[in-house]
Order: structure tokens, then sequence, then C-alpha cells
């Protein structure tokens, strides 16, 4: 899939990491770029996840994981100290109580097979103690090679600073919705007064279908909503922590949710350390929570593989809603049924993973190179938006 012309000019909407990122890479391509957010650069869940670029185990998004890594080593090496990524992994540990040993090993030899790079290994007993002594003493683990720690946020305000450098404009406070003219976008509408653009990019996260498709008819992506306590621990672990129950790779059924995870209540357990602030997650959670509703059960769950979690000051609650596709795979492209309108969201829990590479996808896609997206990116797996033209001629209601 290739756009036939070039934009020469391009209005975003959305300034998560996939809208900044794209703002940077249109804008170094020769792109007019006016990047549209309502609140703020990273206010949603490019700012409030838990900070972590991990390996996914899905092979599509594993490709757009390791690409996203090469342009957040370029990143780091030119945003100043804005954003700062490890050298190497720290390690993810998968971790159950000793009745999950049969859980690990599965996901060890699934691992093994498909990823040995990960160099998966089972800890339990002594040489788990050792090598995480806060954790308690009746619990197993697969450790896999990955995992990097990053300050949530970070990249994509990094890459909304590299935007501008390149010359893109940046509006914030800017409540933008999709301005039409017959069947194509023309740009975007503010306050009543359109604002043209030759294309129109909706990278909104869970908020991209209502933009794209304001009557509601077409609803790939749903809200997953994330409770994330912020803890002031002593001796946080070294490693991320991921309880072994938890799933959130795509579904084998696009009607399926994106997000299984076996959790009590909605309730997860993940715990990340970075750049000195502890987070612990998860929920999975279909309406907005109130953050403080969850801040005891995160802590009950956690502290049951990290007891000092139970004591831990939490010193912060955030929540975010991730734009869940409905088969776990993001809608990168062109928008079916509408001319020059694209969209890249829906990529849920991978988002900072994942976000990068999506970005350079759909830039390259919008500026007429050469851009190889897989089909099962395309949008148009969900079926056409109803352009506005059939619209118009539907019958008037009585």
């Amino acid at each position: 899939m290739t756009a036939r012309h070039p934009a020469p000019d391009v209005a975003i909407v959305g300034g998560g990491i996939v809208g900044a990122a794209a703002a940077a890479f249109l804008a170094a391509a020769g792109a007019r770029v006016t990047l549209y957010e309502r609140t703020g650069i990273a206010a949603a869940a490019s700012g409030r996840n838990s900070g972590v670029i991990q390996h996914p185990f899905d092979p599509v998004l594993v490709a757009l994981y390791k690409e996203s890594l090469g342009l957040y080593r370029e990143l780091a090496t030119t945003s100043a100290g804005e954003f700062r990524l490890p050298a190497e992994p720290v390690g993810l540990l998968m971790i159950g109580t000793a009745e999950a040993a049969a859980a690990a090993a599965e996901i060890a030899a699934a691992w093994t097979e498909t990823y040995p790079d990960a160099r998966p290994e089972i800890v339990a007993g002594r040489s788990l103690r050792d090598l995480e002594p806060g954790l308690a003493p009746n619990v197993v683990a697969c450790r896999l090679a990955i995992g990097y720690p990053v300050g949530p946020g970070s990249a994509t305000r990094a890459y909304g600073k590299l935007a501008e450098a390149r010359g893109a404009t940046v509006r914030i406070g800017a409540d933008a919705a999709l301005a039409l003219s017959g069947d194509a976008a023309v740009g975007v509408e503010i306050d009543g007064r359109i604002e043209p653009a030759g294309a129109v990019l909706v990278a909104a996260g869970p908020w991209t279908p209502a933009l794209v498709d304001p009557t509601g008819e077409w609803q790939p992506i749903r809200r997953s909503w994330g409770v994330v306590a912020q803890l002031d621990l002593v001796e946080p672990p070294g490693h991320v922590l991921e309880a072994i129950d938890i799933d959130i790779e795509p579904a084998n059924e696009a009607s399926e949710a994106s997000e299984r995870a076996t959790v009590e209540g909605g309730i997860g357990f993940s715990l990340v350390t970075a750049d000195g602030a502890s987070a612990l997650g998860s929920t999975f959670l279909p309406d907005e929570p109130r953050p403080e509703a969850f801040a005891s059960a995160l802590r009950e769950r956690g502290s049951r593989y990290v007891p000092a979690i139970a004591s831990a000051p939490v010193v912060g609650l955030r929540s975010c809603a991730r734009p869940a596709a409905l088969d776990g795979r993001p809608l990168i492209g062109a928008v079916p049924g509408i001319d020059r309108l694209y969209m890249a969201a829906g990529n849920g829990p991978w988002g900072i993973s994942t976000g990068p590479a999506t970005a350079r996808l759909i830039a390259d896609l919008m500026m007429g190179a050469n851009a190889a997206l897989p089909v099962a990116l395309d949008p148009s797996r969900f079926g056409s938006v109803t352009r506005q033209s059939e619209r118009q001629r539907d019958p008037l209601p009585g």
C-alpha cells in the first residue's frame, strides 16, 4: 500500500507517542505539519503508562517493536537528556506462586522455540532469591532477557520537541474535529472554523474511532482502562515484574478482546522501576475508574509477590485508557471510505513499545514512500467507514 502523492501539508490530531513521532518524521520528510492536541503532549496513555519498552510475542508486533527500539536509540542520542534508554534490557520476570511452575515452563518453552535471543529460563528457590531478594519466598519465575524501563511520557515529549525543532507547529488546547468535503478530508474544524490541510492523520488513541466516524458505527478500537500506583520502594526490584497469569497478546479471533487477563476483578500485577519511580499496575477495565478506588487492591495483589509493597507509601495514582483494537493489532493506513484521511491507533498495551515504528510507517505512506504495510495492520480489515455522500443519501426518518 502506498500513497499516490506526497502530502504537502498534514494535520495530525493527537499528541501521544504515535502523533508526536509522526509529526517529527513527517516534518523531516518536508511536510508542513500542524499537530493538534486537546490537553497536552503525553497527556493520556503515552504519559500515564508503567514505563517499559517490552518485546511482544506476536510476530506482527515484534517487527514494530524491533524497529521502534532502533528509533528510540536514535532519539536518545538527539534528545539532550529528555529521553534515556538503557543500553541493555534489565530483564523481565514473569512470576507466580509455586503452583504456577507448569505455566512458567510453558512460557519458557514457547519463547525458546520462537525467540531464543530472549534467553528464557526458569528461576525458583534460592536462585530466585539471590536474583531478587525482595520477592516472596513461595514464587517461581520465567526470566526473559527483555524489558527497557523508561520514564513514562519522556519519549513522547522528546518527539514533540523534535517535531517542533524540525518545523512542525504544535497546537495545545485545540479540540479538533475532522472536516470533510464530500468523500474527502480537507482539514480540521476548531471552534466552527476549518483549518485546511492536504491530508489528515488521526492518532488519538482510543478516541480515534469517534473522530473518524462520529456516528459510532465504525468502532474497531475499544478503551481498556489501566490504573497505576506510584510507590516509594526503598529497594525496588531490578527486573521488570509481571504476573504469569496476565495475557495481553493479540486474540486468535478478531471478535475477542485483545486483553484476556485472567485476573481477579480486572486487577493484575506488574511492577516497573524507571527514573527512580516504581509503577505498580495494572488494571484491565472497560469503564473509566476512580484510581483511588483501586490503590488498596493493587497493593494487596502486588504484595503477594513483593511483600514490601504492602507498606510502601503510595506517592501518586494515575489512570489511562489504552486504545485496544479488537484483534490486538494497531490500525495503520488510509481510512477506508474517506479520501486523504489516515489513522494510526489501536496499539493497546504495546503503545510505547511499538509507537515509533507505527509513526514511521504512516509517515512514509503519507509522503508517498514505498511503505510496505502488513495486511494485518490495514484498517480496512474492519470494513469501510460510511462515506459522507452515502450518509447524505440516506432517507430522513419519518
